[in-house]
C-alpha cells in the first residue's frame, strides 16, 4: 500500500510539474506582449492628450460651427445606446473578462426605457453575450497583438456612420483603463456624441488667418488659423476619434496581458508549493515504508533466532 502511495505522490509531482513549465512559459509570453503594447500605450497617450487639447481649443474658436458636425449633436431623447464590449479572445486571465461584462450590464441595467444594442470585441464578449440573447450589431473576434490602424479605421466608421444616420442615439465602450501591470480596472466611456469643453469664440475668430488668443497662465497666446479653425476641426474630429478608439483598445490589451501574466504567476507560484507539499508527503511515505521493510526484516531475524 505505502508502495502504491509513493508512485502515485511520484505521478502527481511529475503532473503538476509539467503544469508549471506551462504555465511559466504563458507567464513569460504574456509578459512580451505587454511590454510591446505597453510602450504603444505610453506613445499614445500624450499623443491623444495633445488632440483633445487641440480640439478643445478649436471648438472654443469656432462657436456655433461646431454644431454643424453630427458627431457633437447630442440627442434630446436618447432612446437607443449602441455599447462596445472590449474583452479578450482567450480566457486564463483572471477576472479580466468577467470583471467587464459585469461593467456592461450594470451599464444595461441602469439604462431604463432604453434599448441597448451591443457590438462586442473578443470571443468571450460575443460568446457571453449571444448567450444572454442580447441583439448584437456586429461582433469582431481575432485581433492581433498589434492591431493595424485600418481594421481601427473600420470599426469606428461603421460607429460614427450608425450615430451619424440616426440609428443610435450614444455610442459607449467598455473597456479595460491599464494603470500598472497590477492594477486596471473596466470602465464605461461616452464615446459618441463627442462632449469637448466648448465655450464662446471670441471675436474675429472662425475665419482663415484669423488671430485667435487664449490664456496660458498669465500669458496670452495668438494662434493663426490658415484654413479656418472649422475648416480644420473637420479634419481634425474624425483623426480624434480613430486615435481615441486605438488608444482604448490598447488600454484593453495592455490590461488583458496583465492579467493573463498575473493569473500565470499566480499558479506557478501555486504549483510551486504544491510540488513542495508533495514532495514532503513523498519523503514521509517512502520512509515510513523503509521503516516497515526494516521492522520486518527484524521481525524476521528475530523469529529464526528464538
Amino acid at each position: 500500500m505505502a508502495i502504491m502511495n509513493i508512485k502515485t505522490i511520484r505521478r502527481k509531482i511529475r503532473s503538476v510539474n509539467n503544469i508549471k513549465k506551462i504555465t511559466r512559459a504563458m507567464q513569460m509570453v504574456s509578459a512580451s506582449k505587454l511590454k510591446k503594447v505597453q510602450g504603444r500605450l505610453l506613445a499614445i497617450r500624450p499623443y491623444a492628450g495633445k488632440i483633445r487639447e487641440l480640439l478643445e481649443g478649436l471648438v472654443q474658436r469656432t462657436g456655433g460651427a461646431v454644431s454643424d458636425s453630427p458627431l457633437f449633436r447630442a440627442r434630446e431623447k436618447v432612446a437607443r445606446v449602441t455599447l462596445v464590449v472590449l474583452t479578450a479572445d482567450k480566457g486564463l486571465c483572471g477576472a479580466y473578462n468577467s470583471n467587464l461584462l459585469r461593467a456592461a450590464a450594470t451599464f444595461a441595467a441602469g439604462r431604463k426605457n432604453v434599448k441597448i444594442e451591443y457590438f462586442p470585441i473578443g470571443r468571450k464578449a460575443v460568446d457571453a453575450l449571444r448567450r444572454a440573447g442580447e441583439e448584437l450589431i456586429n461582433s469582431l473576434q481575432g485581433l492581433p497583438t498589434e492591431p493595424s490602424f485600418a481594421q481601427i479605421q473600420t470599426i469606428t466608421h461603421e460607429l460614427q456612420s450608425r450615430f451619424s444616420d440616426g440609428k443610435t442615439d450614444e455610442v459607449h465602450i467598455a473597456y479595460s483603463r491599464y494603470v500598472n501591470p497590477v492594477t486596471f480596472k473596466p470602465e464605461i466611456l461616452q464615446f459618441l456624441p463627442i462632449s469637448p469643453k466648448a465655450a464662446a469664440a471670441p471675436t474675429g475668430a472662425g475665419k482663415p488667418g484669423a488671430v485667435a488668443t487664449a490664456s496660458a497662465g498669465a500669458a496670452e497666446i495668438e494662434y493663426i488659423f490658415e484654413p479656418s479653425p472649422k475648416e480644420i476641426l473637420d479634419r481634425l474630429i474624425p483623426k480624434y476619434v480613430e486615435v481615441l478608439f486605438y488608444r482604448l483598445l490598447l488600454e484593453s490589451l495592455a490590461s488583458e496581458h496583465s492579467a493573463r501574466m498575473n493569473a500565470m504567476r499566480n499558479a506557478t507560484d501555486n504549483a510551486t508549493d504544491m510540488i513542495g507539499s508533495m514532495t514532503l508527503q513523498y519523503n514521509k511515505a517512502r520512509q515510513a515504508a523503509i521503516t516497515k521493510e526494516l521492522l520486518d526484516i527484524v521481525g524476521g531475524a528475530e523469529a529464526l533466532r528464538g
